[in-house]
């Protein structure tokens, strides 16, 4: 297994995937220099701190959709792209495994996604310092840590496992539709559920409703819930994924 995870996070290196997470997760460089230099198309509205300015930046990610085409195509190229040119076909014959090869794949992608929301708080953190903290947005360096920053960095936390299952859900369209299609059925789930989030009366139990949901309402218990749900939905379509790839004819 970790033979497989060490190749498949090679593989990403030579296709230069970590120049593209380096440079998304330098996205809140755009907003510090605005803030810095007064840019009138950047506007935040009264004062922020290291924590608040941090998850607002990964929130504003999720809200554009990159990390989610980003992790969709990187699930689905990752196994899909492999079926369809037959490079699978030798790692199969490497590992003897299927199952272990898809389970080897989908942790290489995760750890790829962790790299990158790490990444994104600590450049988030940096140019928080060097460019916010002492302008007339900022609060100093000092943090004073309050109940509503460990809501923020829960709700962030549960946002990250989101993009988790649209690893597993590009994975599993794949196998069958190749690349492209899959990044597209992806984003179709997406859509599907952002619709149905605009009923109240069920947002609240839908996979993904901190993303989903600009004013989600926040509980310890809510978020344990869709922790939950997302690891386990995430793992029934594993299981799906390595029941896929043994009747895979390749």
């Amino acid at each position: 297994m970790k033979n497989i995870i060490q190749a498949e996070l090679f593989k990403m290196f030579k296709r230069r995937i970590f120049i593209g997470i380096l440079c998304l997760s330098s996205f809140s460089l755009l907003y510090a220099l605005g803030i810095y230099f007064k840019w009138q198309f950047i506007v935040i509205d009264g004062r922020v701190d290291i924590i608040s300015f941090s998850t607002s930046m990964w929130a504003l990610l999720m809200m554009l959709g990159i990390p989610l085409v980003l992790f969709s195509f990187l699930g689905a190229s990752t196994l899909g792209g492999e079926v369809s040119d037959g490079q699978i076909l030798l790692e199969i014959i490497r590992t003897k495994s299927r199952g272990k090869l898809v389970i080897g794949k989908f942790f290489s992608v995760s750890i790829a996604l962790l790299i990158c929301y790490l990444m994104s708080y600590v450049l988030s953190t940096l140019f928080y310092i060097i460019f916010i903290s002492h302008s007339e947005n900022g609060k100093g360096i000092l943090l004073d840590f309050k109940d509503y920053h460990l809501h923020l960095v829960l709700e962030s936390i549960v946002g990250c496992t989101f993009l988790v299952l649209f690893i597993v859900i590009g994975m599993l369209f794949s196998i069958n539709f190749g690349t492209f299609r899959a990044v597209i059925f992806s984003m179709l789930v997406y859509v599907g559920l952002k619709f149905i989030s605009n009923i109240e009366a069920i947002n609240k139990w839908l996979p993904g409703y901190f993303t989903l949901v600009e004013d989600s309402d926040y509980s310890v218990a809510l978020i344990i819930y869709h922790f939950a749900i997302i690891v386990g939905i995430s793992i029934l379509l594993l299981v799906r994924i390595k029941k896929q790839m043994k009747k895979k004819s390749l």
